[in-house]
């Protein structure tokens, strides 16, 4: 019966702020007007993180009469639609792709650190530790990492997505001689964009999530108990919440009842298992925490290719 209740006004919070979304700070998708895909990954956004190995190539599919430039690699066109970019040995490229009207699209494509530079556990003395070698029941995703982006500070604040930098998904271990080594997957950066997108739409107003944990080392995901194969090593989950009103390193208490508990997190849990129910959503995890008192409440989502959810507390 308090699960129904709480669940009631979390509804009637939710209803509220859409009556009451203010009109004039429209949220903006980043959304440049057309689409192009990348190794069969549809990118909509007018800038994408990407990553590849050395020499590897990136097959482009975009809007006939396009233009696609990069400065660094080499780029040849296939076809009236198909473009192929060659990584070149190291470093951060931008891939820049213009429609025929004018629109623009960034590729931003860190070209990784080959997996072979970790030796005993460890890359220019930062500790890595070790990936397990059996992939998770068989599944392609659970596979060794191929690479890593060698991170410095310069490049904390390169746009992944509109509303996501590359800073925000730094593993929480300290760096060594101002170095970390980290992966991302795109999925989730485009999955996380869209669960933006959807608060927005529901008058929950936020210009990015906080994410409270993005990669983790294998060496850090064991330091902090968590299982071997956590989608987390592999730069596919993300820990987040709503933090813009205050802006505090808590959740906000978005279903107006004046506290910061579970519930909060039930409400965007429900949001995000609602999306999950389009057609072109990418299948994963789904998880809902309350407060401990490591944390507050949060929802975990991820890119494991397959369903799976736990945690749920109060439902719809």
């Amino acid at each position: 019966m308090q699960a129904s209740k709480r669940a009631l006004l979390s509804l009637c919070m939710l209803l509220a702020c859409l009556v009451l979304a203010p009109q004039g700070n429209a949220f903006d998708s980043g959304a440049a007007g057309f689409a192009v895909s990348v190794n069969g990954l549809r990118i909509p956004y007018k800038v994408m993180g990407l990553t590849a190995m050395p020499g590897e190539a990136l097959s482009i599919q975009a809007p006939e009469k396009s233009r696609v430039q990069a400065n660094a690699g080499s780029v040849t066109q296939d076809g009236p639609m198909r473009w192929n970019w060659q990584a070149p040995g190291q470093g951060l490229v931008a891939i820049t792709v213009s429609d025929a009207s004018g629109k623009t699209m960034q590729l931003n494509v860190f070209v990784l650190r080959p997996a072979a530079s970790v030796k005993n556990g460890l890359v220019d003395g930062y500790r890595m530790g070790d990936y397990p070698q059996q992939a998770y029941r068989g599944f392609e995703a659970y596979e060794p990492p191929e690479g890593f982006i060698e991170v410095t500070p310069a490049l904390f604040d390169v746009f992944l997505s509109p509303h996501f930098r590359l800073g925000q998904f730094l593993c929480k271990q300290a760096p060594v001689n101002g170095k970390q080594f980290m992966l991302f997957r795109p999925e989730l950066i485009l999955k996380l964009e869209t669960i933006l997108q959807r608060l927005n739409e529901r008058g929950i107003a936020a210009d990015t999530l906080f994410i409270m944990s993005g990669y983790r080392t294998p060496h850090y995901n064991h330091s902090i108990g968590n299982r071997k194969y956590s989608r987390h090593i592999y730069g596919g989950a993300a820990d987040f919440f709503v933090d813009v009103s205050p802006r505090d390193g808590r959740m906000d208490d978005l279903n107006g009842d004046g506290r910061i508990d579970r519930a909060d997190a039930a409400l965007v849990y429900s949001l995000v298992e609602e999306l999950s129910r389009s057609r072109d959503w990418q299948a994963g995890g789904l998880g809902e925490y309350g407060v401990s008192s490591s944390h507050g409440p949060f929802v975990h989502v991820d890119v494991r290719g397959h369903r799976a959810r736990w945690g749920r507390s109060v439902r719809n």
